[in-house]
């Protein structure tokens, strides 16, 4: 049986492929119209959609598709691949009509319009996700791949504004991904009925509520969410040359973090401190997307269950240094806090609570100040990672809790001891300063006056009770529930915008930028260093 023809008004011989049904006469005319709009279009095609904001749109594509083809005869190419190879062209005209969507399909989408259908640079993407977000019933995906097994403060972060989360009413599910199985001090989230681990498909919201790093796989972010939102803990990294294996690694991820910022659709930061260090390295950034939005600080109370670390030995008193041996967090500067103190007549054990990391750590200068001890008064204990209920015995117990860390995003250390009634010292800098206008607080990175302000907590009870009343202030000023309510308003904002920019998309950080700082951070890349300066390669 001969395909049905048509003419257009300039005499273009049109043949139809399909339901000759569905070509009506307002169909023909509007179809003739385009062909003569242009001589390189060589096929139309209708495609059935749901999307209202498509009824009777047409599409640039790469192939035609769907339930019906038009194809305009002409003497340099005689089907669709030869058309394309002349440079002439395919569009697709959507219909909402239920016509349409009752027809079988004859041609399915080419793999190169699939593909640009999860591009947020192309037409394409344009044109399937521009559906209207029900911000009353928002759906969110969350990236969880930080939940290792280990629980510090960015672990903290996503698992009580995850739980903060699904109990806003506006949000309708939450979907967990990055991991095949939660930590157990996470396993309590899918407990909720609105959170669930795993699944497929897009939801309204992609959330990354770490920085995303090599361990992440950006590129996926646009399947998974109609808009991309990343949380920046801090620029810590991406400053600090040391945490890298390399100058290139540095490079790389410093790059990568910039492209990031430039790619997503919202960021939320943890303090304002963040936020204004994120502006000036990537000044490109549109204002209305990022929001600095502080944590909670009400996940610790004086109730929760705790367990006295089965490796602390001691009964004495003692001081407490909380976290990882990363550099910034000054434990060596606190060994030499604690002699001073030491030296002055104080009896008191120090107790350096956190794992020890692979690179960057100040374990090596820790153990030489550790080695040349010989005061009496105090000795020192060094634990690895302790549980959330063995750091909370340790915060509640301890004398006071010394944090000298010198790079923070939020710092919530000394919030937590307060939330167990123990006062703390550390710098007035950055977050610390913005979230609690504290007073009478170490200037710098002095020993002098952090022992000054130590022995005042320690001998003076009055000293002691206004930093706990001052701490305190900020642990009632700053909720989880807040937290949530902020976030939520975020995703509302950045759901009624438009995706990012397309000019931002061309820096957008794809697997191969992940796959990059990889190479950048593997040891391979570090021994064949040598290879590289003699070949300039």
């Amino acid at each position: 049986m001969e395909s049905p023809t048509f003419k257009t008004k300039t005499g273009r011989v049109v043949t139809v492929e399909g339901d000759p049904q569905l070509l009506t006469m307002d169909r023909i005319q509007l179809f003739s119209e385009h062909f003569d709009s242009d001589p390189r279009i060589f096929t139309i095609s209708i495609m059935a959609s749901d999307n209202t904001n498509l009824n009777e749109t047409f599409l640039r594509a790469n192939a035609p598709a769907g339930c019906l083809i038009a194809t305009a005869k002409n003497d340099i190419a005689s089907d669709p691949q030869s058309a394309s190879e002349r440079g002439l062209w395919h569009d697709w005209w959507f219909t909402t009509s239920a016509d349409a969507k009752r027809a079988p399909i004859i041609a399915e989408p080419s793999a190169m319009d699939l593909q640009e259908r999860e591009d947020p640079s192309s037409s394409h993407y344009a044109a399937f996700n521009n559906t209207p977000i029900d911000l009353n019933n928002l759906t969110v995906t969350i990236d969880v791949t930080w939940l290792g097994p280990h629980e510090t403060g960015a672990q903290v972060m996503t698992t009580a504004g995850t739980a903060a989360l699904a109990e806003q009413p506006s949000i309708k599910s939450i979907r967990l991904v990055g991991l095949n199985e939660l930590p157990t001090y996470a396993k309590h989230l899918i407990d909720h009925p609105k959170i669930t681990l795993g699944g497929e498909g897009q939801t309204d919201i992609m959330w990354y509520p770490n920085q995303i790093d090599q361990r992440v796989d950006i590129s996926q972010a646009r399947k998974l969410g109609k808009r991309v939102i990343t949380t920046y803990l801090d620029l810590i990294a991406y400053d600090i040359p040391k945490y890298h294996a390399s100058p290139e690694a540095w490079a790389a991820y410093r790059a990568m973090q910039r492209k990031i910022a430039l790619s997503v659709d919202g960021i939320t930061t943890i303090s304002k401190d963040v936020a204004k260090r994120l502006y000036q390295e990537t000044p490109g950034l549109d204002p209305k997307r990022i929001q600095a939005i502080p944590l909670g600080l009400d996940h610790i109370s004086a109730d929760t269950e705790m367990i006295k670390p089965k490796d602390l030995t001691t009964d004495k008193p003692f001081l407490l240094v909380l976290g990882n041996d990363f550099l910034h967090k000054n434990r060596d500067f606190a060994i030499k806090v604690w002699q001073e103190l030491l030296d002055q007549g104080h009896s008191i054990d120090l107790v350096l609570a956190g794992l020890h990391v692979k690179s960057s750590s100040s374990k090596k200068q820790e153990q030489e100040l550790i080695n040349k001890h010989v005061n009496l008064r105090g000795s020192v204990h060094t634990l690895g990672h302790v549980s959330s209920s063995e750091r909370i015995w340790l915060l509640s117990n301890a004398q006071a809790v010394l944090y000298p860390s010198s790079a923070e995003g939020f710092g919530f250390v000394p919030y937590e001891a307060a939330s167990v009634n123990t006062s703390a010292t550390f710098t007035s800098f950055g977050p610390l300063k913005e979230t609690m206008q504290l007073t009478n607080l170490p200037n710098g990175w002095n020993v002098k006056d952090f022992v000054d302000d130590l022995g005042a907590l320690l001998n003076n009870q009055e000293s002691g009770q206004n930093r706990l009343g001052q701490l305190r202030a900020g642990v009632t000023q700053l909720s989880w529930s807040k937290y949530s309510d902020q976030l939520t308003h975020l995703f509302g904002t950045i759901a009624e915008l438009p995706a990012a920019p397309a000019v931002a998309h061309g820096s957008i950080s794809t697997a191969d930028s992940v796959a990059l700082a990889q190479v950048l951070s593997s040891k391979s890349w570090r021994l064949t260093a040598p290879l590289r300066k003699l070949t300039g390669r």
